[in-house]
């Protein structure tokens, strides 16, 4: 064993053990019924390193143990910007715990503590007579930071001000303290911009924090300048390098002909796209044909990327680097240059490309048989799109009698995709059918509306047809032995559906607890949802205690689609754990055996991947917000009808009709005393009575909304009562 794995190992026993106190002698013993031996040095320097990192605590008795055992926890430190502060707990149980004022330690927004937690007893608070600590429970956990582990990032982004003669900075959330800019590090940099900042100096009790300006976004007052800004945060590049530019150059713009040689010639075959209105690449096509037994064979055909970004080139570190594509509103940062996402690697209609085909026998009750993977060429018959299949599958005979040479083949497409989903259902998988909020752009790029998404036919039978090929390609790659980037989803925590459970009681849903491990059960309350528009909470409290996908070398299947293989195949322009799994499925074909080193690769990658995926949607998420905002903007002072989607110690969140979410701050309710239950996740006022609780509907008044922000700030309507 070598010295790194032995530290692992050794890390994991003595974590495993002091969960409650101990001692090294103890910990000797755990380890020897284990079959490990360590030095009593070596044990000594790990349980030195886990005390440094905050995973152990040592009594003055030479005694270790959790920092739970000494009343201690490790967590997040999240400001307010208001005095006060809390701790979200990493261990991810239990309520984030308050941090009064002078209790910080210096800690800033984001750092990793230690804490000593105590018992609060605050009073309830109303209106504008709340002070500056928020109304909470009265069994409310309090702390004081004992010492900071680990420093957040010290590259933020903000706005460049003026106190009196001095330039300072100020970061966007509010959340960190004002920050010294000298004039020698100001750069560009004038009062008003939006940049980017590298902290030189925190500050102590002489001198004030100190930081220089590394990059210049615009004005602050624009929200480009803060889209840029959050873009920037999450480490979301738009120039592509220069060297993946050159290798992008190189490739032809046309398929070669001695590129198609030992692929199957799939060019005479009527397969096509369906794709969004808006769409420019296009790295998935369909067909269906029926066999002579009465079975479909299903054709799903996807761009061959992997022939031209190939491993370890500039465009395969470039890819690798960026992990997948980000869009929002008008915008998209591709993965790759725009001459292979728009050009080579698109299937667009009436040109060869090289694909990546998955041909699946499948019965017309949905059963799946055999399935057949080819490296092919192909030339696409047609570009559809959603909304023209929409049209052709609801009988609008217009559309049918302009694509007569279609509408059959996707009457037979839509019902199979049926068949698919029933049975998808069938097995267990859960559907949440959360409508999506999409912005709506004019020409000169601003938001000129919000439009309210749900799935149709078009999109279900696409989604449908590349799980199929999903699936398929992940369980060949799996009983193969060949390493692979699956997509996961484990089981959910059963802590947190029991917390779901509590509050689908409170919409008269009864979960009792075997109930929560069977997914039909859980799915059964989804549909009954669906016609209840007062409870549309119920989904997104639903996704909130599932755990999240991400990508890993290893095939522990997907919770959420009730699949024992599951990978992502089907967007290798777009996603880059698609193109990884192209680069195995070639090996298999060729009949290559596993080795470490593709081994290791897919852990790496697998890691990068799910990194940079979850950073590509939390900026989508919060720059599709500043959109938001933005076409709000011109709407102050109207009244709008909605639902409360979340309730939280200091407001309440409205989702109105259109997707758009904004926030009741606690102190604008100055009517009553209200009190927070956060197990029931409901607002009581202590002389009316009245009880705000999720799904309630609420008319809102908007107050505010920043397009350099995206916050959305209502108020509840003067005399308005909601029903509810």
């Amino acid at each position: 064993m070598n010295a790194i794995n032995k530290d692992t190992v050794l890390r994991d026993c003595i974590i495993e053990t002091a969960q409650s106190v101990c001692t090294p002698d103890d910990i000797i013993r755990a380890l020897d019924k284990h079959g490990l031996h360590a030095k009593h040095s070596e044990i000594v320097r790990v349980l030195a390193d886990l005390v440094d990192e905050g995973f152990l605590m040592r009594a003055r008795s030479n005694r270790y143990g959790r920092p739970e055992a000494f009343g201690c926890l490790a967590g997040t430190f999240c400001a307010t910007g208001r005095g006060y502060a809390f701790v979200r707990p990493e261990s991810g149980n239990g309520p984030d715990v308050f941090i009064p004022p002078h209790q910080s330690k210096d800690a800033w927004h984001g750092d990793r503590v230690l804490i000593r937690v105590r018992q609060g007893s605050p009073q309830p608070k109303r209106g504008k007579r709340q002070s500056k600590q928020p109304d909470d429970t009265p069994n409310r956990q309090e702390g004081e930071v004992l010492r900071i582990l680990n420093q957040a990032r010290d590259d933020i982004t903000g706005c460049i001000v003026m106190r009196g003669k001095m330039t300072m900075f100020r970061d966007d959330s509010g959340k960190l303290p004002e920050i010294v800019v000298s004039k020698k590090h100001l750069g560009d940099a004038h009062p008003g911009d939006r940049v980017a900042l590298k902290v030189l100096f925190r500050g102590n009790e002489k001198y004030l924090p100190q930081g220089t300006v590394t990059q210049v976004f615009g004005s602050g007052l624009t929200r480009d300048a803060a889209a840029q800004a959050i873009l920037y945060e999450h480490d979301i590049s738009i120039p592509f390098s220069p060297e993946s530019l050159a290798q992008a150059e190189q490739i032809p713009l046309f398929v070669q002909e001695s590129d198609w040689q030992d692929r199957l010639d799939l060019r005479s075959q009527k397969l096509f796209t369906i794709d969004g209105d808006t769409a420019k690449d296009f790295d998935d096509a369909v067909s269906l044909e029926t066999l002579p037994n009465g079975h479909y064979r299903l054709g799903v055909h996807i761009a061959d990327v992997s022939h031209y970004v190939t491993e370890g080139s500039p465009l395969d570190r470039e890819a690798y680097r960026r992990g997948t594509s980000v869009y929002y509103a008008d915008q998209v940062i591709p993965m790759l240059p725009l001459t292979l996402s728009n050009g080579i690697c698109s299937l667009n209609p009436g040109v060869n490309r090289l694909a990546f085909s998955v041909f699946v026998e499948v019965g017309k009750d949905g059963t799946r048989y055999s399935i057949d993977f080819h490296r092919s060429v192909i030339c696409s018959y047609a570009r559809l799109t959603y909304r023209q299949v929409n049209k052709i599958l609801s009988g609008d005979w217009q559309e049918r009698n302009l694509r007569q040479d279609l509408a059959p083949i996707l009457d037979e497409m839509n019902a199979l995709a049926q068949q698919l989903h029933a049975s998808r259902l069938r097995r267990g998988a859960l559907e949440l059918n959360i409508p999506e909020a999409v912005v709506l752009c004019d020409r000169d790029g601003n938001a000129a509306g919000v439009e309210k998404r749900t799935r149709s036919d078009a999109e279900s039978l696409i989604e449908e047809f590349m799980l199929v090929a999903n699936e398929a390609v992940a369980e060949a790659l799996y009983h193969a032995n060949m390493p692979a980037i699956y997509r996961v989803h484990e089981n959910p925590d059963p802590e947190k559906l029991r917390i779901f459970a509590s509050q689908a009681r409170l919409f008269g849903y009864l979960l009792r607890e075997r109930d929560l491990s069977d997914t039909h059960q859980l799915q059964h309350i989804l549909d009954q949802t669906a016609s209840h528009p007062e409870q549309q909470a119920l989904p997104s409290l639903l996704l909130r205690s599932l755990a999240r996908a991400r990508y890993d070398a290893n095939c522990s299947g997907h919770y959420g689609l009730a699949a024992k293989y599951y990978l992502h195949f089907t967007s290798p322009i777009r996603r880059y754990p698609d193109l990884v799994v192209h680069r195995m499925l070639t090996r298999m074909l060729a009949g290559e055996q596993s080795s470490r080193e593709l081994e290791a690769f897919c852990e790496e990658a697998s890691a990068q991947s799910t990194a940079r995926e979850q950073a590509a949607a939390e900026a989508e998420r919060e720059i599709e917000k500043l959109y938001m905002a933005e076409y709000m903007s011109s709407f102050i002072g109207h009244t709008f009808d909605g639902y409360i989607s979340s309730i939280t110690s200091f407001g309440v969140y409205v989702q109105l009709d259109n997707m758009i979410e904004g926030m009741v701050r606690l102190d604008t309710m100055q009517n009553d005393w209200f009190t927070f239950d956060p197990d029931r996740l409901t607002l009581f006022g202590k002389h009316t009575g009245q009880n705000y609780h999720l799904g309630m509907r609420v008319n809102v008044t908007l107050v505010n909304a920043s397009s350099t922000t995206g916050l959305i700030d209502f108020i509840f309507t003067p005399d308005e009562h909601a029903a509810g």
